[in-house]
């Protein structure tokens, strides 16, 4: 939820091809506290974990920025969430 508060604070709006960093960010950003709270362990329940806290880092923003759940049409947003669910995951690889 933190993720979600800077994001849609700190960045709001869209950012077009930049939204594959914030995307890379936020899903490391997320991955790596998942890692280091379960011992560096990996799998698939915590690849789960990690891509369902990049969605909720998104709806936050969303939340944030213009009072809805999902924006229609914001492209950018989308893109940043699945290069973020993609990082968090392989971040935990077996």
């Amino acid at each position: 939820m933190v993720l979600g508060l800077l994001w849609g604070y700190l960045l709001p709006g869209s950012f077009g091809f930049f939204s594959i960093f914030i995307g890379m960010g936020i899903g490391w950003a997320v991955a790596e506290p998942v890692t280091l709270a379960t011992n560096r362990k990996s799998g698939t329940p915590l690849q789960i974990v990690a891509a369902l806290g990049v969605v909720l880092a998104y709806v936050v923003r969303n939340i944030v920025d213009s009072n809805t759940i999902i924006q229609t049409g914001d492209i950018s947003g989308y893109i940043a969430v699945v290069v973020g669910i993609v990082v968090a995951i392989n971040r935990l690889r077996f």
